[in-house]
């Protein structure tokens, strides 16, 4: 599992544990000049060391969004790789932008909540690009919990959402050549708020580098093995927690 404690964190909302990783804390700020306002908060959170595009990954993680008071909730949080000019520190737009919009050079995919009932692929920080509703997964009329994998293998990125509170699973993939974003990216997550708010948690994140298993490369016997392991791991996984929440 990755230390959260280990990325670097931007914006007011983010802290972490080194199992969880808050992207939105539940309340939003107040204006000290104007006692009735209410202003969300945009977030990002980054591993330090940052990933060839020429390798592959797969990764797993828990989405959890808890009601502190608004319904639906909102706003969402994105798992993002960029190369965006503000590198570590950079933080797109908040509400519905779920603090990637706007940011350059990047894939993702966005789990949106409050009225958008959405989880899919973007890039370069177009998130409001083909909005909509894709099946019932209806993200934010409930406390969420959702179980998330995504991979880059050989040219495509692809990935699934499982949400427990409504027992839909989303998923989606596309062609992508990850190098068309530069030698390297960061990895990682961010989030936002607007006049409405949650609690907006990540946990459980695995995070595997497959070696040569990017665009046109032809991953050696053990990144194989890794990547069989990997996936296998990721599947255990999902079915534990699915049966843990049945029980």
């Amino acid at each position: 599992m990755v230390d959260f404690t280990t990325m670097v964190l931007n914006g007011d909302g983010a802290s972490a544990t080194s199992s969880v990783l808050t992207l939105t804390p539940g309340a939003n700020l107040a204006d000290p000049d104007d006692a009735g306002s209410n202003i969300g908060y945009e977030s990002s959170a980054y591993l330090d060391t940052p990933f060839l595009t020429t390798d592959g990954f797969t990764t797993s993680f828990t989405l959890t969004l808890t009601n502190t008071g608004f319904d639906p909730l909102a706003d969402g949080i994105t798992f993002i790789l960029q190369n965006d000019p503000n590198g570590l520190n950079a933080v797109g737009g908040g509400g519905g932008g779920v603090g990637a919009d706007g940011l350059a050079f990047n894939i993702g995919v966005a789990l949106r909540s409050w009225d958008n009932n959405q989880a899919r692929i973007f890039t370069n920080g177009n998130i409001y690009a083909n909005a909509g509703s894709r099946g019932n997964f209806n993200l934010g009329d409930q406390d969420d919990v959702v179980d998330v994998t995504i991979s880059y293998l050989a040219g495509v990125f692809s990935f699934t959402a499982y949400n427990y509170a409504t027992d839909v699973l989303i998923s989606g993939s596309r062609n992508f050549n990850l190098a068309s974003l530069g030698p390297s990216v960061y990895v990682g997550f961010t989030g936002a708020t607007g006049l409405s708010h949650s609690l907006q948690e990540v946990s459980n994140w695995d995070f595997a580098i497959l070696s040569g298993a990017g665009v046109g490369g032809v991953p050696e016997p053990a990144t194989w093995a890794m990547m069989i392991l990997g996936f296998g791991a990721l599947g255990v996984a999902a079915r534990r927690r699915r049966a843990l929440a049945a029980a």
